[in-house]
């Protein structure tokens, strides 16, 4: 999605979700913005500099809103209603026909077999 991202993630006793979630908007951020920076894309670049400015981080930006809204998956039919409610996330929102046409989606590694864009470790 444009404004948001869902996942399903596994974390190990070494590791909370909390650590996996700020350690992946940390590294994204700064991927974001240096990619923005590279390909001269100062509308996003700003609208993230007065974010950062507004919450007063002490960055330069802030691309990720704070916090997450985890939910526990204890079973596997609530699995499955998950995933597919990531899958066709692009699709109600109608930016795609079909699950897999999203370009970051999960649903190319199982609908086409595609992991050219995501790897998978299922």
């Amino acid at each position: 999605m444009p404004d948001h991202v869902h996942l399903i993630s596994q974390n190990s006793d070494k590791y909370s979700l909390s650590d996996i979630m700020r350690d992946f908007k940390r590294y994204t951020s700064k991927k974001i913005t240096e990619t923005l920076e590279a390909e001269g894309r100062t509308g996003l670049l700003t609208f993230f500099a007065v974010a950062a400015k507004i919450e007063n981080t002490g960055n330069a930006y802030k691309v990720w809103q704070d916090g997450f809204h985890p939910k526990a998956i204890f079973s596997e039919e609530f699995s499955r209603q998950k995933l597919e409610y990531i899958h066709y996330n692009p699709v109600r929102r109608g930016l795609v026909e079909s699950p897999e046409e999203w370009r970051y989606s999960s649903a190319r590694n199982y609908f086409l077999e595609d992991d050219s864009v995501i790897a998978l470790d299922i």
